[in-house]
């Protein structure tokens, strides 16, 4: 067997930087998404006004990722304008468990070949 050469190690060390970099991009991504998730939610909760620009802002951000998960359950509703949408915390579990494979692809992605 060949002993590894400094070109060898070189490709490995860039190699592995974009695999890191990729995934900091990728796990960024997963941050905002449960961060304007949790947002959803808690604005629902909290009985904000679906005509005001910012909540139909967020609904627009938001449609993608929670479009497949609306109706999923029924939402209880508090005080006749307080809803606690279940089916955008399922969603938000979903993402996680998502996130979670991705991240363990990125790991094998990233284990050194063996010498």
């Amino acid at each position: 067997m060949e002993k590894p050469t400094m070109y060898d190690e070189g490709v490995q060390v860039r190699r592995r930087s974009v695999v890191m970099r990729v995934w900091l991009v990728v796990d960024y991504l997963f941050w905002l998404a449960y961060g304007l998730i949790g947002l959803e939610i808690l604005l629902d909760l909290a009985g904000a006004r679906e005509t005001s620009g910012f909540k139909k802002f967020l609904n627009t951000i938001t449609g993608p990722l929670l479009n497949p998960f609306e109706g999923l359950f029924a939402d209880p509703v508090f005080s006749k304008n307080h809803r606690f949408k279940f089916s955008y915390a399922i969603a938000l579990v979903v993402y996680m468990l998502v996130h979670l494979a991705v991240y363990r692809i990125f790991l094998l992605l990233d284990q050194q070949k063996p010498e």
